[in-house]
């Protein structure tokens, strides 16, 4: 019968944490600034659509290749510099030399 009781207390001292846990994400997510997430949200997803349509595929290959971090790169050499500028002012740009 005492193994009845401390599993019924580890119910309920699960049950607890998992509503403190939850209390505190309410708390926390009072506390965000929803309308400038959401106006970042539009940015991102409206630039992401400029740079998917306005790169070819293998430009989208090369521009994530040189734009996410590998962990024994400290900078980018010049030529690749030279090249994400040329990519993303193409992005943004639009057309650029682009074949149809």
């Amino acid at each position: 019968m005492a193994s009845g009781k401390s599993t019924s207390g580890s119910r309920a001292r699960k049950a607890g944490v998992a509503a403190g846990l939850a209390g505190r994400a309410f708390e926390y997510a009072r506390r965000v600034d929803w309308p400038a997430v959401w106006v970042r949200a539009r940015w991102l997803s409206h630039h992401t659509r400029r740079l998917y349509s306005n790169l070819t595929p293998e430009e989208r290959r090369e521009f994530l290749a040189i734009v996410v971090p590998t962990r024994d790169a400290t900078y980018l050499p010049k030529e690749e510099r030279d090249r994400l500028r040329y990519l993303v002012t193409k992005a943004f740009a639009g057309g650029g030399g682009r074949r149809s």
